[in-house]
């Protein structure tokens, strides 16, 4: 038998689909599926694992937190254990059962280590087996169908270059977690997370917040006409910002009154807006972010998108397109709808020169559309992506915009004004990539020596801004600049920064304990919230996976560097501890208690049910439930029956609303979903 191992069961599914020609069953093994076919007059089966079934973890003695020193834990090698014990079963019967084993992993450094480790478990006591390597970077039926005729050896260096990553995350990540938790006494569900990758990446925003917060806002002034000949324009002092009060006051009482300006010279010239580069990871993430989704659900979407086989792999740092790729043909399969237009323009040129970005590698092309949808096929946020990716990859096969500006030099009572039209002449590749817009701005035909007419004068207020907070793309792409993560990696970082509670919001702006956290790190240990070392290690990653590292000589390497940092720790650990729980108490405060009027606090259960309680717990025992699913926050006001904190509840749809945490109290309701919760945790807590 043929066995055919694919990352998760979607792929499974497709790829059987495409090799027996739709003619595949599917049979359960337990909870595992798995399709069967004929495959090149043989039996044939293919099987989705769930990403990795083994991971890496630390033997069981090494479990208990109080009684192991975190500094121990550079020393200890961790060991594999399944995680997926239903999947492992299954492969290893149909290991049993093969001839030949295809490894059709996506082709990446992760997907070779998830292949490669649950083969290697499965054949364990088997014996020899020949293993091939399948690599595609699209699910379509052509790739598929020349993949599986080309056979490929396991890149073992690529696999050693995630498992490295693997072993060293989780020696920094469960070292400085243990640390940081046991220093502020925050331990079983309450535990604070750091990581390697992590920690400089929440420094990167409560840096930016600092500054924000540290902003002194500078006053200057602008001076403004409207002009009128023919239609109303408007032009600027030619100084822009004067940050001398008295001088813009002399300006503008000079010219107030002004009725005419002279025109003293008129020039143009014709712009060219290039043709934007395709897609890698992360500016594909930095242009879907602005349709208002989250980095990890831009992932998640493409992921989807590209087991169903809508569009390439999603996880690629290439923006030149490889010469082997058919660009006319993909564009005749998306020669249809509201793409026909632009597509059947592209497919008259005798011949097709794309842009090219500045990276270029040879493991996947850029991502691109693999095959035609329409919005009742692909609903809601998946087609929005898909249709950026679509319109995204036209653009790049287009051609550049052209844009006429008009530039106006006017005097009015002897001080320089200027004014700028700008007119597209043609929008090439802007006639299909609508998210990137000219806000045209139209002038009067004028020439030198012309007299205008002036509405008015204005003088202008201003103050410098602060800097802007990361966008969640923005972030990526200042994470890639500094070598933290992974195009795989940095969308998983930041959603674990906000399941962690250590950032909030979007643009992210930093909670106080991710304050906290960082800023006594800074003091502490900086080491750790710095972007050095990590981008060090990802270098020494890469070189794994080239072969011109090994992989052992990494591993020792980045667990040297932490044993160097926990005697800092040490010294400090009664600071840190006091620094972030400081922060912590104060996060987590919900309001007053209606019995003592002493604050309450957000707390958990050792079973991980949140809940609210008084912070003179046990000399006074009120509390309340929280609904266990879903964003709240606290107010800080009172119910004006019951006295009791009012919280704020964030739904999926419609608005958010305020209501008294007392379930018992009339306007302490919360709906029938959230009150299927506040019961459950009602009895755990008791009256």
């Amino acid at each position: 038998m043929k066995l055919i191992v694919c990352e998760k069961d979607d792929a499974a599914k497709r790829i059987a689909g495409i090799l027996s020609g739709d003619t595949a069953s599917k049979e359960r093994r337990g909870k595992v599926s798995i399709y069967k076919f004929r495959w090149k007059n043989a039996p044939a089966c293919a099987i989705g694992l769930r990403g990795h079934i083994l991971n890496l973890d630390y033997p069981k003695k090494f479990k208990d937190w109080s009684g192991t020193d975190p500094a121990d834990l550079t020393e200890v090698e961790p060991i594999k254990v399944v995680s997926e014990r239903s999947i492992a079963s299954t492969l290893k019967s149909l290991v049993s059962e093969a001839d030949v084993i295809y490894m059709a992993t996506d082709y990446d450094r992760e997907g070779e280590l998830i292949g490669l480790e649950a083969i290697t478990h499965a054949i364990s006591g088997e014996g020899e087996k020949k293993l091939i390597r399948v690599k595609f970077s699209s699910l379509t039926k052509e790739e598929v169908m020349a993949s599986f005729s080309k056979m490929h050896d396991i890149d073992r260096n690529l696999a050693n270059s995630a498992e490295a990553r693997q072993i060293i995350d989780l020696t920094w990540g469960a070292s400085l977690t243990r640390f940081i938790s046991l220093a502020s006494n925050r331990v079983g569900h309450e535990f604070l997370s750091v990581g390697r990758v992590q920690s400089p990446t929440l420094a990167l925003i409560v840096d930016k917040e600092k500054d924000i917060k540290s902003f002194v806002p500078e006053p200057y002034w602008n001076i403004e006409a409207d002009l009128h000949r023919e239609m109303t324009f408007t032009s600027a002092h030619g100084a822009r910002d004067i940050h001398d009060e008295q001088l813009a006051l002399d300006v503008h009482s000079r010219i107030a009154d002004a009725r005419s300006a002279l025109i003293v010279d008129v020039s143009e010239r014709e712009r060219i807006d290039k043709v934007p580069p395709p897609f890698n990871t992360t500016s594909f993430i930095k242009a879907a972010n602005n349709l208002g989704l989250s980095a990890a659900r831009i992932m998640s979407i493409a992921e989807d998108l590209y087991t169903n086989g809508y569009i390439s792999y999603p996880r690629t740092d290439n923006t030149v397109y490889p010469p082997t790729l058919d660009l006319r043909d993909c564009v005749r399969t998306l020669n249809r709808g509201p793409y026909s237009k632009e597509a059947e323009y592209i497919l008259s040129k005798v011949r097709l020169v794309p842009s090219r970005g500045d990276k270029e590698t040879t493991d996947h092309p850029p991502i691109y559309p693999t095959e035609y949808a329409e919005l009742g096929q692909l609903s809601g946020d998946r087609f929005k992506v898909y249709d950026l990716i679509v319109r995204r990859f036209l653009a790049t096969l287009h051609d550049p915009a052209r844009v006429l500006v008009r530039s106006l030099k006017i005097d009015i009572r002897s001080e320089p004004f200027t004014a700028s039209g700008i007119t597209v002449i043609y929008p090439g590749w802007r006639n299909i990539y609508h998210y990137s817009k000219v806000n045209e701005t139209a002038l009067p035909d004028l020439g030198p020596g012309d007299k205008v007419d002036v509405v008015e004068v204005r003088l202008l207020s201003k103050e410098t801004k602060p800097p802007k907070r990361y966008s969640q793309g923005s972030l990526i792409q200042e994470m890639e600049r500094l070598g933290l993560g992974t195009k795989s990696t940095r969308h998983e970082i930041i959603q674990k920064l906000y399941d962690r509670r250590f950032i909030e919001d979007s643009p992210p702006r930093p909670t106080l304990s991710g304050e906290a956290l960082i800023l006594s790190l800074e003091r502490h240990a900086s080491t750790i919230t710095k972007p050095d070392m990590t981008a060090r290690l990802e270098s020494d990653m890469d070189l794994i996976a080239s072969g011109n590292r090994e992989f052992q000589d990494v591993v020792e390497e980045s667990r040297s560097m932490l044993r160097d940092l926990m005697p800092q720790l040490k010294r400090n650990r009664e600071a840190i501890g006091k620094e972030i729980n400081d922060a912590l108490m104060e996060q987590n405060i919900a309001g007053k208690c209606p019995r003592c009027d002493n604050n309450m606090h957000l707390v958990k259960s050792r079973w991980g049910k949140r809940y609210v309680r008084c912070s003179k717990y046990p000399g006074c025992s009120r509390s309340f439930p929280l609904p266990q699913r879903g964003k709240v926050t606290f107010t800080m006001d009172r119910c004006e029956i019951c006295r009791s904190p009012i919280i704020t509840l964030y739904r999926r749809k419609g608005p958010p609303y305020n209501k008294c945490i007392n379930p018992k109290c009339p306007n302490g309701r919360y709906g029938s979903n959230e009150n299927e919760h506040i019961d459950a945790a009602s009895k755990e807590l008791g009256p």
